[in-house]
């Protein structure tokens, strides 16, 4: 076919709004013609703004005057049917020119280059309904309609249109399908593309047929081609940020499943950050869509009224069926108050979705409660799973080939691995924090798994702090001085953690296993023979943080408030991966007692509670204590590794001496590390006091820390353990110590 024969297009928004202009003029003639004894006053001049006896006349006999129709005829008025024909040669050209449009870019990209179509086919509106959109966007949209609309309809100022005058502008369509569509059940109030406005006179009394109709400004900017921005308060559109091809992983398959259902309405089952938002985001671009993502006390608490409410709810919808997204409602960190907020307008946002059929929405959330069943229905779960370990090398490797060559970036991805089970999202952020910190803090330091340990402990169980208190170490399991049985069950511990989710999930023994995948250890011991310092170097071997829980804020004399704390603990741990360290557990897990007053009853009801988290508990926790046979018998049966730390031997306490003298530190050549192990029976702990106490003694004098100063200072803290020594025993040194 020739280029001088084919059908043009349009190449903008813009474009149609001037077909659209000038079937609109048409449109305005014809009403003209038709009800020309409201614009013609009884004395043969134009003023529709007077109610004239010729138009009453009209009203009654349902028929023009002749005199109104002749001075329209001389003032080169067109005829009812030329302008008729006029408005049907205009849409005529307007629907070709869209055909043409829509073939040209295969029915793809409707909203960039036929938004009007794009907004007709998304909300199901019939042609007409469409056309009333149009007329309304141009009387807003360009001042020249709207100064044409005000004299033909002979406003004394700029007004909309309302319902009467689209009864008449509209009266070749039928009556009950008009009526329909202004409705307040029509699809055009119902989804939000107009709105009613209210008359000064009457305000809220404003009868429908006079209310002024208008466009949302974000329908308008649609229908411009402006399809993209996101206005609305609360919400925010996502884009998929991994541009690079992947394999999909087998929840992306099952959340593509689901999400071709145009009603689809699923429950995305996770903590905060294990992937959901990236995971919907690559499924979402698969399938053609958008994500946005709403905070819906972020828009409720900018609409206190109820009918706001309803407004911003369907304005809501709207944009989703506008942008052709899924909808992503966040229901983390909602606190009671904020819940209570949300819940006092459920029924209402409920009704709204069900009433709208072909909408996608997803809901992140831990697990699904009385408010999301409130808000949203039963809803489809699908569940995160942790990422697999290979999954998170991939993870690793990717996202430090920003920072580092390939081969260190395989080193540090296999050595952080082992670490935190962390979401794409999650190690890109740790990375990017990392770095920055790195990079504000002089001189510039090369990028180590040590400092990414520490972003992501500092990071990570946040809400535990006031409850909890971090703890950290630099020290390797190799640098503790242990019996070999205690390492080799330390060694066997880590291999718990660190392989137990392979054993369960991959294996299947989870179905086997009622009580989870947690990992409890019990250290006991008397006071400094090791047992904090042990938890600590577990958890740097396993790169996690280790929280020790403080008891002090954790117990409270009121009922049911320490159950609540305990609840919080477990759950951020859970959220967090933190290992919990319960030091001097006896003062929580203590035997119970025979009830014999109310106190009794609650305080076992505290131990049975916390037994039950304790057991269900998915990670690491870690108890400590002095005296074991005070421990509830129940708690034994929830203990997979029990460790007893005896006082260290002779040859034990000599390697803790050296150890315990830091490289750096000055010593004198005359220390005899042997005599003081043999004379001093005592802990890890206490031979660390004495080590500190000398050298804060030597710098002090400003001389080598020596024998003699270290002899005085185990001398102290033999004594502060109950020791009597009435006369110093001290022997010589037997040889020089190197």
């Amino acid at each position: 076919m020739d280029n001088e024969t084919q059908t043009p297009t349009y190449h903008s928004p813009l474009e149609v709004f001037e077909d659209y202009g000038a079937w609109f003029a048409a449109l305005c003639l014809r009403f003209l013609r038709r009800y020309s004894d409201r614009a013609i006053n009884d004395f043969g001049s134009f003023a529709p703004e007077t109610p004239s006896l010729t138009e009453i006349i009209y009203i009654l006999a349902n028929k023009n005057t002749q005199a109104s129709q002749n001075w329209l005829d001389s003032h080169d008025v067109p005829t009812l049917e030329r302008s008729s024909e006029l408005m049907a040669m205009i849409m005529s050209a307007i629907h070709e020119k869209t055909e043409a449009t829509f073939e040209a870019i295969n029915g793809e990209n409707l909203f960039e280059h036929l938004p009007g179509e794009g907004i007709r086919q998304a909300f199901g509106l019939e042609a007409f309904e469409l056309d009333i959109l149009m007329v309304l966007a141009l009387i807003q949209y360009d001042d020249k309609y709207a100064r044409l609309w005000r004299f033909v309809s002979g406003a004394s100022e700029y007004a909309q249109l309302n319902a009467s005058y689209i009864y008449l502008l509209f009266d070749f369509v039928d009556p009950e399908k008009l009526r329909s569509a202004l409705s307040e059940d029509g699809r055009l109030c119902r989804n939000a593309l107009i709105n009613f406005g209210l008359v000064p006179n009457w305000k809220a009394e404003t009868p429908r047929a006079y209310a002024p109709i208008y466009i949302p400004k974000r329908v308008l900017a649609f229908l411009q081609g402006e399809h993209n921005r996101a206005t609305l308060p609360g919400i925010r559109t996502l884009r998929n940020r991994d541009k690079a091809e992947q394999r999909p992983s087998p929840i992306e398959k099952t959340l593509t499943r689901a999400l071709q259902k145009q009603s689809a309405k699923l429950a995305l089952i996770g903590y905060s950050g294990i992937g959901r938002t990236t995971a919907l985001c690559r499924v979402a671009q698969k399938l053609g869509l958008n994500v946005l993502e709403t905070d819906l006390h972020s828009i409720l608490k900018t609409a206190p009224e109820q009918a706001e409410i309803s407004t911003l709810l369907l304005s809501l919808i709207r944009e989703a069926r506008l942008q052709k997204a899924i909808l992503l409602f966040r229901m983390h960190d909602l606190d009671g108050e904020r819940a209570a907020q949300i819940m006092r307008f459920a029924t209402q946002f409920n009704d709204l979705l069900q009433a709208c059929q072909y909408l996608r929405i997803c809901v992140a959330v831990e697990r699904q409660t009385t408010l999301t069943r409130e808000l949203f229905g039963e809803l489809t779960e699908i569940e995160f799973p942790q990422p697999e370990r290979e999954d998170q090398l991939r993870y690793w490797q990717k996202n430090l080939a920003h920072y580092l060559p390939k081969e260190e970036a395989e080193d540090i991805a296999s050595e952080m691995a082992e670490g935190y089970c962390l979401s794409d999202s999650e190690i890109s952020t740790a990375i990017d924090q990392t770095c920055a910190r790195l990079a504000a803090e002089p001189p510039r330091k090369a990028l180590t798994p040590a400092h990414l340990t520490d972003t992501l402990n500092k990071t990570r169980g946040a809400a535990l702090e006031g409850l909890a208190t971090l703890r950290s170490t630099t020290l390797k399991l190799s640098d503790v001085v242990l019996s070999d049985d205690i390492r080799r069950t330390l060694n066997e511990i880590l291999s718990f953690a660190r392989y137990s989710d392979t054993v369960m999930s991959d294996w299947g023994f989870a179905k086997y296993n009622m009580s989870g995948a947690g990992l409890s250890v019990l250290l006991s011991g008397l006071p400094g023979t090791g047992k904090t310092m042990t938890a600590q170097v577990l958890a740097h071997e396993l790169k996690r943080a280790l929280y020790v829980i403080d008891l002090s804020r954790v117990v409270d004399k009121y009922i049911g408030e320490t159950e609540k704390r305990l609840s919080k603990i477990f759950d951020e741990a859970e959220r967090s991966q933190a290992m919990l360290l319960f030091d001097e557990a006896d003062s929580l897990f203590a035997k119970r007692t025979n009830v014999k007053s109310s106190n009794d009853r609650y305080a076992n009801l505290e131990v049975n509670y916390l037994l039950q988290r304790l057991e269900a508990y998915s990670g690491v926790s870690i108890l400590t204590t002095n005296f074991a046979d005070g421990l509830d018998e129940a708690l034994a049966r929830r203990i997979q590794f029990k460790i007893d730390f005896p006082m260290p031997d002779a040859k034990q306490r000599e390697m803790l001496w050296k150890r315990l003298l830091p490289p750096k530190a000055p010593l004198a050549d005359d220390i005899d590390f042997e005599a003081l192990s043999l004379y001093f029976e005592m802990s890890g702990g206490y031979i660390k006091n004495a080590v500190f106490r000398a050298s804060i003694e030597a710098a002090s004098n400003q001389t080598l820390i020596n024998y003699d100063l270290l002899w005085n200072a185990a001398m102290h803290e033999y004594r502060s353990m109950g020791h009597i020594i009435r006369d110093d025993p001290r022997p010589k040194p037997k040889r020089p110590q190197p």
